[in-house]
């Protein structure tokens, strides 16, 4: 099975019921059959949002997003933009840079790339994960991405702390003192599953 990516793996693990299934058909579909919107719909705003941290032009970043949209982007877009200027209300980070990392288990493969690298105002290094979907994403949404970012800390952000944001609802999730064992067992068995469904879904 192809090596894939973090939001995917999010979308999986957040997801239960049938909901999984129709997860996996979908990304498998995207995965033999790339069509380049759907695999970018997203790559926009996680641009223009580095852009707006790297030149402390968010506002007007966020701005031209919305206007250079299509009709079909247009409303998560702009759903997109007005979170994250709302977070950035109150929160003023600066864009560092940040590394990748891969994470195996079984025949499964996790790329995992942070959208963002930030400093904060007290100098803790965060390594970022955004979730733009329109489908809110949970507190045990957030698990996955927080546990397998801080497992690859070393060579994503030396020093930092994973952080999963909610870009849509200015929702910000942290690591817990969850037990890490118990997180890595249940990511063991999330990875066995979705290789399954996987196949299932040929």
């Amino acid at each position: 099975m192809p090596s894939i990516t973090l939001p995917t793996f999010v979308s999986y693990t957040a997801s239960g019921g049938a909901a999984r299934i129709t997860t996996i058909h979908q990304q498998r579909r995207r995965y033999e059959n790339p069509e380049p919107a759907a695999f970018n719909f997203y790559r926009r705003p996680a641009d223009a949002i580095r852009a707006g941290l790297a030149t402390h032009r968010e506002e007007l970043a966020m701005t031209t997003m919305v206007q250079q949209a299509h009709a079909v982007q247009r409303p998560h877009y702009e759903a997109i933009a007005d979170g994250w200027l709302a977070l950035l209300a109150d929160w003023h980070p600066r864009l560092v840079d940040v590394g990748r990392a891969r994470w195996s288990s079984g025949n499964l493969e996790v790329r995992i790339s942070p959208h963002l690298g930030l400093l904060d105002d007290d100098n803790r290094l965060w390594s970022v994960f955004l979730h733009f979907k329109e489908a809110e994403l949970t507190r045990e949404g957030s698990y996955a991405p927080l546990r397998l970012m801080e497992q690859n800390m070393d060579e994503l952000l030396p020093g930092g702390a994973p952080l999963v944001i909610d870009v849509r609802r200015s929702r910000v999730f942290k690591a817990t003192n969850r037990s890490r064992q118990r997180l890595d067992a249940w990511l063991t068995g999330e990875a066995a599953a979705f290789s399954t469904h996987w196949a299932c879904a040929a």
